[in-house]
């Protein structure tokens, strides 16, 4: 080849990584919390390491949290993670997880991995919950409410800055609501 097929192609390598800079591709959209109203799933669910405790919509706390649903076999959870930790040092509100299809001790390792971020991690191993709530891709987030519902769905990966733009006001909203 000669010199200028190397030009060439340097030239095309710039132009492409600069459009990709350009565009800067979101991982979650504006419209990536989509408001819902629906109760949690019937049944209960075996919570890690602490098998005389079960999840439940009974159990679950009653003040707005997020809900996670994640596995350690997940790759986008586990680039998830780092901004899951980081946001769950801050305290707004709790975190809890829920592990699909999981093996116990690889989400141990998982856990450990990632600083576990969660207040608990439920264990899905038939998937019931998550094909209740339709939580169909990983990772997939659920806001709740006081009363223990389910008040949005998070679609998308999470960033800090939806965090603080979309979720924490959402969050915030939920908090000053009023009990029927």
């Amino acid at each position: 080849m000669r010199w200028y097929g190397f030009v060439l192609i340097f030239f095309v390598t710039v132009s492409f990584c600069n459009f990709l800079y350009t565009v800067r591709l979101s991982y979650t959209a504006k419209n990536a919390l989509i408001v819902k109203n629906f109760p949690l799933p019937e049944g209960s669910l075996e919570i890690l390491d602490r098998p005389e405790k079960l999840l439940s919509a009974e159990t679950m706390p009653k003040q707005p949290l997020l809900l996670f649903f994640l596995a350690s076999w997940c790759r986008p959870c586990l680039m998830e993670a780092p901004v899951i930790a980081k946001l769950a040092k801050r305290r707004d509100v709790p975190f809890i997880g829920i592990a699909v299809r999981d093996n116990p001790e690889k989400l141990r390792q998982f856990l450990k991995k990632t600083n576990n971020p969660y207040q608990f991690v439920a264990l899905d191993p038939k998937t019931e919950w998550t094909a209740a709530m339709r939580a169909d891709r990983l990772p997939t987030a659920f806001v709740l409410n006081k009363k223990g519902e389910v008040a949005a769905e998070i679609n998308g990966f999470l960033t800090e800055d939806f965090y603080f733009q979309t979720i924490l006001p959402f969050l915030q909203e939920l908090e000053n609501e009023k009990p029927l």
